[in-house]
């Protein structure tokens, strides 16, 4: 059996992965370079609790994901030779105000009933766990296992540990079409007019997801969704947790660099760092931790989230075209689902039942009107 990836960030990094592991022979073929989209911008939170807003499908998904995460980090490591910085040291989400600490209590409450760990703490109890927090903060949860990894090396892992269990990349192969035999796919159109014959397709192609031809009838519509990062240099352990509030957070790597982020714009594929943008994480990440203003300035990026027109992940077959998956639309939580995706697309193509019901997050659901449609302001 031969699979076509379409998308060689983190997501199709890792379906390779998975899917030449389990004996297929696999090609990826990336518009651009391999990793240098959405999955280098991102701030490489393993955090289902800080990333889900409500229970429900999408956060039982995320749990999902670093259960599964946890389960293959250390063999990913070993097969890449590449240490992905799996970081132990939780997630602090801090409230100024009475209204941002209501939230969080009530995030608390349905995050307990549904499983998640989360610990609620005073000011006293948090600055323990981060002495650099702002005075102001009057409220502060902990996730305990949630967790951070080094994003740009752990899709580095993931190629890596493709490339050592037979995969093929190719960069600078942009995908034009599907190629369809009486509505199957055989194979992938590129933009140089080459054709690939493949027996399964796999759509990883992250905010270009919905720009390949010959699968219109999905109904399906993919959208870039800009963040901006602004990266400081500290002294390595200056900050232990991640810090979230509601308007910003604060990501520190081993070697001392801290992140700032982030924010959610509709710019289309424009991936310009902006002065308003830097303005508004500012404002944020100072609130939170005071002495960043301080801390030298390094450098700032720009990614493009994909997103789905309900910002729920699109997993499973297409509905029109047979021997064509989706792996796409992961908004900001690919790195989070990285793993479950290359695990569940490779249990799909090797007819194996998967660990998860998928029916939330199938691409029918935008064909037959069981999706609903969310504006992007509703969710952050």
């Amino acid at each position: 059996m031969k699979a076509l990836v379409i998308g060689g960030g983190i997501i199709g990094s890792s379906v390779a992965w998975r899917l030449a592991s389990d004996g297929v022979q696999v090609s990826v073929f990336e518009r651009g370079r391999l990793g240098l989209e959405a999955s280098w911008a991102a701030a490489g939170l393993i955090g289902p609790q800080a990333e889900a807003h409500e229970p429900g499908a999408f956060f039982d998904l995320a749990l999902a994901g670093k259960r599964s995460f946890d389960a293959i980090v250390d063999r990913l490591t070993a097969e890449s030779g590449v240490d992905p910085e799996y970081d132990q040291d939780g997630v602090l989400y801090v409230a100024f105000d009475d209204a941002a600490r209501a939230e969080l209590q009530s995030r608390a409450r349905w995050q307990r009933a549904a499983g998640g760990e989360v610990e609620e703490l005073s000011p006293r109890e948090a600055f323990k766990l981060a002495p650099v927090l702002s005075e102001k903060i009057i409220f502060a949860l902990h996730m305990p296992t949630n967790r951070r990894v080094e994003n740009r090396k752990l899709t580095l892992a993931y190629i890596n540990a493709a490339t050592n269990a037979g995969a093929e990349f190719r960069e600078g192969a942009r995908v034009n079409s599907i190629a369809i035999d009486g509505g199957r796919a055989t194979g992938l159109r590129l933009a140089d007019g080459s054709l690939e014959s493949g027996d399964v397709i796999i759509n990883a192609a992250g905010a270009w997801a919905g720009d390949i031809r010959g699968l219109e009838d999905d109904r399906l519509h993919f959208y870039p969704v800009r963040g901006q990062i602004l990266c400081f240099d500290a002294r390595p352990g200056l900050v232990g947790p991640s810090i979230f509030s509601t308007n910003g957070i604060v990501v520190p790597r081993r070697d001392g660099r801290i992140l700032a982020g982030s924010i959610f714009e509709e710019a289309g594929f424009n991936k310009s760092v902006t002065l308003d943008g830097m303005e508004r994480i500012l404002r944020a990440v100072r609130a939170m931790v005071p002495s960043i203003a301080s801390i030298p300035f390094r450098e700032a990026w720009a990614g493009l989230r994909p997103a789905s027109d309900d910002l729920l992940p699109v997993l499973g077959p297409s509905p029109t075209v047979a021997n064509v998956l989706y792996a796409a639309g992961h908004f900001r939580s690919g790195i989070l689902l990285s793993a479950l995706t290359g695990e569940v697309i490779a249990d799909l193509v090797k007819q194996r039942t998967p660990s998860i019901d998928l029916t939330p997050f199938s691409p029918a659901r935008f064909r037959n009107g069981t999706a609903r449609p969310v504006k992007l302001a509703d969710m952050i």
